[in-house]
């Protein structure tokens, strides 16, 4: 696809998205002039006055709207760029109120649990350990308080998308909900049961009533997010939650939206590919946007304009100036990662090797819209299967065998496109080559098996990634292949490969570049996805299979390094049990976070510019459903020799690589930005 025939496609998606701000060669996420684009947003993020571009879009106004546009017309009348001195402060101080503020926390007096399958947990020090960390719901739990710090003024704005009922964050710099690892949260909060199981329902209520409003689920509820989705998970959370709650009323409500909702996917993200005489249609994310996030407004502009890169080493490279199509196509290709989950990976790069060298500009070879993934393709069969079988449950045949024709075709265009039979693998499919990406650049840790052993070219290696086995999750792989146990051992080679060279588990893929959803990064949804694929292979030829129990053994040894990642760092930072007293000189009780490492199992995060925060919402809920499955087989990590996490010592090399690329870390909020942000940890409501 030429960039010409990209940049039609941005304004064809611009033309059906109702939620589009377009003038002209802009289209941004909203129509704000302050959270969205316009001189206002652009004046202020590109003068920093804050470590997290984050930081600026979720503030509310204190004053009206045109009370703001004024002042901000007064403050960048001299023609000088606006910078961050005491002019900016004063601004910002008198016009905005506190992130966050529009949220407030549910009194603890008003969430009850009951999470009774720890009784199934075997071993004691594992039980406390889950079961403190079912203890952190409440404290990811929030409402909807309106305006928050302009509640009483009439004519402010903010950024949040208002919602009518609970929810629980993620944690740290996420003070909003977001679409995908509302997931992996609902499979914690279904087991935590008491007031959870009502919370769970509510989540899904609330995206429901967005789709009705937007059309689609936004990545998150904030207004800077209207251009783009998640990874559409929402029929998924529906048929879980069915199926462990056994309620089916919801169904009435969600059927005729999760149809909505997939017709957005199917009308703005769809791809029609032709090999051997046949047309098959796919899905990718591609983003109608030609402007920075606003999110990240710093990161992308640099990224699109700066002369130079300057790369890890202190080598200076000279970058090539980018015309409006171009950068207008980077900042479509950058909002698409940030709809994909993976903000950022290799996976999305034309030139991956940049990255894992740390040379040039690596993420202006993004290529997101170029990629038709796996995921989200297993994703979407997985929706048309539960669409079929909600449709059953109501008794409507036809509309169920409607959409299990779609998964069908799906599963085949699936197969014939992405299945490798020679290194017995999916793939994704890049519209760009025309072919499968099936090698990646190598690097120090690759090994023969990955590099000449499996036919790789010079400089490359068989590329692995979690993503290849969303397939066997949500059973996009045909029959042949995801019912027979020995069909699954093989496909699951490579990481059983990489278990056995990696003590903390699968990380996302097995090139190292700097970029967060790369390797060594361990992402405890891809655990769970890895694990679910093994747990759901049928006993074909009986459970003394040899087989088969080796499926269910695998699953086990992935739950179990999970376990190991985040115990072993909740200790670290001052977790402790009745058998595992608190470490020495460990500040706070125990941090869960986003993700681990793969090089061992007692990396602790943090940094000197961060503090460290409590969460992580999609990590909690994996560790409960992982605790819920192996209870009665998991057994207390062996941490060796762990002493406290050093959190306010200065930030890795790999962590500064990743500020410099513009991926925040979602656990870090800077110490100069913690003014400017309300503050939820338990005992400090402000």
């Amino acid at each position: 696809m030429t960039v010409a025939s990209s940049i039609w496609g941005l304004a064809a998606l611009a033309a059906s998205a109702v939620s589009l701000y377009v003038n002209g060669n802009v289209t941004a996420p909203c129509e704000s002039p302050i959270y969205c684009h316009g001189e206002l947003l652009k004046a202020v993020q590109l003068a920093a006055p804050f470590s997290d571009s984050k930081t600026f879009v979720d503030l509310p106004t204190i004053r009206p709207l045109d009370e703001v546009l004024a002042a901000f017309a007064n403050l960048s009348s001299s023609n000088q760029p606006v910078t961050n001195n005491s002019a900016l402060q004063t601004f910002l101080t008198t016009y905005f109120g506190t992130a966050g503020s529009e949220l407030e926390a549910v009194p603890p007096d008003e969430l009850t649990v009951n999470a009774t399958f720890l009784f199934a947990v075997a071993d004691a020090d594992v039980r406390d350990f889950v079961a403190k960390v079912v203890d952190i719901w409440p404290d990811l739990t929030r409402r909807y308080a309106g305006g928050g710090d302009n509640s009483s003024c009439s004519g402010c704005v903010d950024s949040f998308i208002p919602l009518n009922r609970t929810f629980v964050v993620a944690g740290g710099r996420f003070r909003e909900p977001y679409y995908w690892d509302s997931f992996w949260i609902l499979e914690g909060l279904l087991r935590t049961r008491g007031s959870f199981t009502e919370i769970a329902g509510n989540i899904i209520e609330n995206f429901l009533d967005l789709v009705e409003t937007v059309g689609f689920v936004p990545n998150g509820a904030r207004v800077y997010y209207l251009n783009r989705s998640q990874p559409p998970v929402l029929a998924l959370m529906v048929k879980t939650y069915v199926d462990y709650t056994g309620n089916t009323t919801i169904l009435d409500r969600a059927i005729p939206i999760l149809e909505k909702e997939y017709d957005f996917w199917t009308t703005n993200r769809t791809v029609e590919i032709q090999k051997d005489n046949r047309t098959y249609s796919l899905n990718h994310y591609a983003v109608a946007n030609t402007e920075p996030r606003p999110e990240s407004y710093l990161e992308d502009y640099r990224t699109a304009n700066n002369e130079s890169y300057y790369s890890e080493s202190g080598i200076i490279y000279q970058g090539t100036d980018l015309n409006d199509s171009a950068k207008a196509l980077l900042y479509s290709n950058l909002a698409s990662g940030a709809e994909s989950g993976w903000d950022y990976s290799s996976r999305w790069l034309r030139y991956p090797e940049d990255a894992a060298q740390d040379i040039y500009f690596p993420l202006r070879s993004l290529n997101v819209r170029e990629v038709v993934p796996v995921d989200l393709n297993s994703i979407l069969y997985g929706t048309e299967t539960a669409m079929a079988e909600f449709y059953n449950l109501t008794g409507n045949d036809t509309a169920a065998a409607q959409w299990s024709e779609r998964a069908k075709n799906r599963s085949k265009a699936m197969y014939d496109l992405m299945w490798n039979e020679t290194h017995f693998s999916y793939f994704d499919y890049n519209l760009t080559s025309n072919g499968q990406d099936i090698y990646i650049h190598s690097d120090n840790d690759s090994t023969t098996a990955e590099t000449s052993g499996s036919g790789a070219p010079a400089s490359d290696q068989l590329s692995f990634t979690p993503a290849q086995y969303f397939p066997f999750w949500t059973g996009a792989a045909p029959d042949s292949l995801k019912n027979n146990p020995l069909a699954v051992k093989n496909a699951y080679s490579h990481v059983v490969q990489l278990l056995q060279q990696n003590p903390g588990g699968l990380a996302a893929t097995n090139l190292e570049t700097g970029e967060q959803w790369d390797q060594p990064n361990v992402w405890p949804p891809l655990q769970y996805v890895l694990m679910k694929g093994l747990l759901n292979v049928p006993p074909t030829y009986g459970e003394d299979d040899e087989e088969y129990i080796w499926t269910q053994d695998t699953a086990l040894e992935i739950a179990q390094r999970y376990l190991d990642s985040s115990f072993c760092t909740w200790r670290a930072t001052g977790g402790s049990t009745p058998g595992f007293p608190k470490i020495a000189g460990a500040e706070g009780d125990g941090i869960m976070f986003e993700k681990y490492s793969d090089a061992n199992i007692n990396a602790a995060g943090g940094g000197g510019e961060y503090e460290v925060v409590e969460g992580f919402g999609w990590s909690n809920g994996v560790l409960i459903w992982a605790a819920d499955v192996f209870g009665p087989k998991l057994q207390v990590p062996d941490c060796g020799n762990v002493t406290a996490a050093d959190t306010a010592s200065d930030e890795s090399s790999s962590a500064r690589k990743r500020r410099a690329r513009g991926s925040s870390t979602a656990m870090g909020i800077s110490k100069r930005d913690l003014r400017w942000v309300k503050s939820f940890r338990r005992g400090r409501v402000n």
